[in-house]
């Protein structure tokens, strides 16, 4: 695969920009081919997720900010 991808660095000086452009998304597209994409179920459960975590954790600052709040009030009037 080395010997490959080195020769393919070498010929790309031959086609100017435009083989170095064509190179790169041939590249791309060849390393696209061999993600695992997720199923619909995963993708909706991990989206379910993130939104809970989120609820989660900005409830948790709302909490904090409304106690230092009321903690540091007094010293500001």
């Amino acid at each position: 695969m080395r010997a490959t991808a080195q020769e393919r660095k070498a010929g790309a000086g031959r086609g100017g920009l435009w083989g170095v452009i064509r190179t790169f998304f041939r590249d791309a597209w060849l390393e696209l081919k061999k993600v695992i994409w997720p199923s619909h179920d995963q993708v909706v459960k991990m989206t379910g997720l993130v939104v809970m975590v989120v609820m989660v954790v900005s409830g948790f600052i709302f909490v904090w900010d409304q106690l230092l709040t009321l903690v540091t009030r007094p010293m500001f009037e």
